[in-house]
């Protein structure tokens, strides 16, 4: 016979089944996210090049390149560490780690496919002195 009160058994059950569709479903929205804006990205490339100035030991650099590899996104790397015309541009930016990427006038620090294919689909700017990553 039924009681209609839910045991603890099945709460949690039942909590865990929520769980595990929540976490499923912001994974499928993330991966849908980066798979658009790698379409977005390789649609808008032309003739624009994107430029990562990294280190060898940057974790994040390292992501980026997996992100950019596993999506077939052609880039430049600029190694601060080795290249010392790349650790000259880098400092001149005044950014506070890397990666520092740049796309045509444009520097954002960190990798972002979003800001990628939103700075793509931006027409580019003249440069300007003051250009900056720095919040």
């Amino acid at each position: 016979m039924s009681t209609g009160i839910d045991t603890p058994r099945g709460s949690l059950k039942s909590l865990a089944v929520l769980v595990v569709l929540v976490v499923g479903g912001l994974q499928a929205l993330s991966w849908w996210q980066d798979e658009q804006a790698a379409s977005q990205i390789k649609a808008r490339l032309g003739a624009q090049r994107v430029t990562m100035y990294s280190t060898v030991s940057c974790i994040y650099c390292a992501k980026a390149r997996s992100w950019l590899k596993a999506h077939d996104i052609p880039w430049d790397e600029c190694d601060v560490e080795q290249d010392h015309s790349c650790q000259a541009t880098f400092e001149a930016h005044g950014a506070p780690g890397t990666p520092l990427m740049r796309i045509g006038t444009q520097w954002h620090l960190g990798f972002d496919p979003k800001w990628v294919a939103e700075t793509l689909a931006a027409p580019q700017s003249k440069p300007k002195a003051e250009t900056s990553p720095r919040p």
